[in-house]
């Protein structure tokens, strides 16, 4: 490592910067295969954020299995209603988590 001054700087050649422990973590959740569960309960966990109010408000985010969502509805009308706003709820779990496993959703 060199050290060497320059107009009031002093720069360090052959340095790394420190890795921040969650940059660490999300490496080793990737690696590891993690990293698509721990998005998926992101979604789970955050269902009033993704969803918005008024849909969270006659649903309840149940699980991910195998990338298909499982979201209980109030009644029937709700399952209809909502089965035809599949791809924007879609977008917007992509828009406001990251998350792009899921393929599916099943209102039930």
């Amino acid at each position: 490592m060199r050290c060497r001054a320059g107009k009031g700087k002093v720069v360090v050649s052959g340095y790394k910067q420190p890795s921040t422990v969650g940059s660490i973590l999300q490496i080793f959740l990737k690696d590891k295969g993690y990293a698509t569960v721990c998005k998926e309960w992101e979604v789970v966990s955050n269902w009033n954020r993704v969803a918005g109010e008024r849909i969270a408000g006659v649903t309840k985010c149940e699980r991910v299995e195998d990338g298909v969502l499982y979201v209980k509805t109030k009644s029937a009308p709700w399952r209809q209603e909502l089965s035809h706003l599949k791809e924007q709820i879609k977008e917007s779990i992509r828009k406001e988590t990251g998350c792009v496993s899921i393929k599916d959703i099943v209102f039930y």
